[in-house]
């Protein structure tokens, strides 16, 4: 985290603070969890647009290229994709779009159903995401390991499961 990173995230957490204070009369209390996870999504996310602006990815189409990568066959239709990755119907097409426009994805009729068209990664769009993926696995090794020591980042990981259980399961 850099100084701005760092500047933003306590603006973050004091700006709720204040607004939560103005609105209760009370402090943020478990609420700056909610706050600080927020910055740290919004940072991490920054960052992983950083490591794939060179190869000319985002990381909508990282993930999209990712969960097709992750099919049976390499096959999927955009409804598959928009349920594995979280986007919207409008959003997945303007992805599939301008990955398709790169020559890293093809629509494919599927031979079931005509009016249903699949998608697919090309040979190059499989290459690339080998050579990003790899560069990623590196990134995030090096980063884990300057940030926390393997017991920390071993208790972030399972408090991280049993947090992402408890929403899904208050869902």
């Amino acid at each position: 985290m850099n100084s701005s990173d760092r500047n933003r995230s306590t603006h973050a957490i004091a700006t709720a603070e204040r607004a939560h204070l103005r609105a209760t009369g009370s402090g943020l209390g478990d609420i700056t969890i909610y706050v600080m996870m927020r910055a740290c999504n919004a940072m991490m996310n920054e960052r992983l647009n950083r490591l794939l602006e060179p190869h000319a990815l985002n990381m909508g189409a990282y993930i999209t290229m990712m969960s097709l990568y992750s099919r049976p066959e390499n096959l999927a239709n955009p409804s598959e994709l928009c349920n594995s990755t979280g986007e919207t119907r409008g959003n997945m097409t303007r992805i599939c779009d301008e990955i398709v426009e790169r020559g890293w994805m093809r629509r494919v009729p599927n031979p079931e159903d005509r009016r249903r068209v699949d998608l697919s990664l090309t040979d190059e769009g499989m290459d690339l995401l080998k050579t990003v993926s790899a560069q990623l696995h590196r990134n995030a090794a090096d980063f884990y390991k300057k940030t926390f020591t393997k017991a920390e980042k071993a208790t972030l990981q399972q408090l991280l499961a049993q947090f992402s259980t408890s929403l899904a399961d208050d869902t």
